[in-house]
């Protein structure tokens, strides 16, 4: 069961990730508590434009511990399983981090492209378990256009009532948050917001994720999640979605929002057509290639043919405001 859940996140992000920028995530979540041992585990997913190398650091806690290890990966996408040997089992307490990172190839932590870390975990003398933890959704994107509003999708298991904050950061200036969210207790997927002006561009944005409650709350939290290498462009190319021939409210749709909201579709390699679902024939489907430009349109229709289209990544548009992403194999 377990492979099969690893394998369904990975399908996940292979689909919905367009190389653009190099990604990196946990593929099986790391528990926020850890039994000490002599070697730990990690299943890598990885998405990366130029070959490189990806790097574990675990270090903290009571005594300062440190263990790590880089292996080189091909440019791409792909799964791979790290393990980590420790010259010596860290100590029981907290405050332990696990960072996770894609560098260039022979470079130290100066050449990070992209990288995740969980702060605080627990190291234990026996195995416990996991009653709190959050996280963030595998599928949270590390490009994003600048905007008012940035929406997350927080994955979280609670023994009470607990709060959920995310925060955005430039270089380590603080850029905003959102309101700390109640969750009960129990286990479920929480939507939150982070309103702001919108930012500047850059390529080394973090968000940041902090679970816990009680006073002192953020600052003092139960487990602590970061993104970073984060880069906000600029406010979208805008693509029209509606004919006057369409009774369909007018709406506007960046590249952003469609990397970000479109629904993913599985399309057969043998395949000539694409088959958008609905009962109805849609005014028009629109074909939009990952730089925004309009390839081909079909008009009162379910389908659209695909099978001169060149290999790579798609948008599917319809006059009802839908939007789908594919890959032509």
């Amino acid at each position: 069961m377990k492979s099969i859940v690893v394998t369904t996140v990975f399908l996940l992000f292979t689909v919905i990730s367009f190389a653009q920028k190099d990604k990196v995530i946990f593929i099986k979540e790391v528990p926020i508590k850890l039994k000490s041992a002599s070697r730990y585990s990690f299943h890598i997913g990885y998405e990366a434009i130029k070959d490189c190398d990806i790097a574990i650091d675990f270090s903290g806690g009571p005594n300062k511990f440190w263990a790590g290890k880089t292996i080189p990966v091909k440019k791409g996408k792909g799964l791979t399983h790290i393990e980590v040997d420790m010259k010596n089992s860290p100590s029981p307490g907290n405050g332990y981090k696990i960072s996770l990172a894609i560098r260039k190839r022979g470079g130290n932590w100066e050449t990070t492209t992209a990288a995740t870390s969980i702060s605080n975990i627990e190291i234990t003398k026996r195995s416990e378990e996991i009653l709190d933890d959050a996280s963030f959704s595998p599928l949270t994107p590390n490009i994003v256009s600048s905007r008012e509003t940035f929406d997350f999708e927080i994955k979280y298991k609670a023994s009470q009532e607990r709060k959920i904050i995310v925060a955005i950061h430039n270089k380590g200036q603080w850029m905003g948050a959102s309101k700390a969210i109640l969750v009960q207790k129990g286990s479920g997927t929480k939507k939150i917001q982070v309103k702001m002006s919108p930012p500047p561009e850059g390529d080394k944005y973090k968000f940041t994720l902090y679970y816990g409650s009680g006073e002192g709350f953020p600052d003092k939290y139960i487990i602590s999640k970061e993104i970073t290498d984060i880069k906000i462009t600029k406010a979208g190319k805008k693509l029209e979605t509606t004919t006057t021939q369409t009774a369909i409210p007018q709406k506007t749709i960046t590249l952003s929002d469609l990397r970000e909201q479109s629904i993913p579709l599985s399309i057969n390699k043998n395949s000539d057509i694409l088959t958008i679902p609905g009962d109805a024939p849609y005014s028009f489907i629109k074909i939009i290639a990952m730089n925004g430009s309009i390839l081909k349109e079909s008009q009162n229709t379910n389908s659209i043919k695909v099978s001169d289209l060149p290999k790579g990544g798609y948008f599917a548009i319809t006059n009802k405001n839908d939007s789908y992403k594919f890959i032509k194999f």
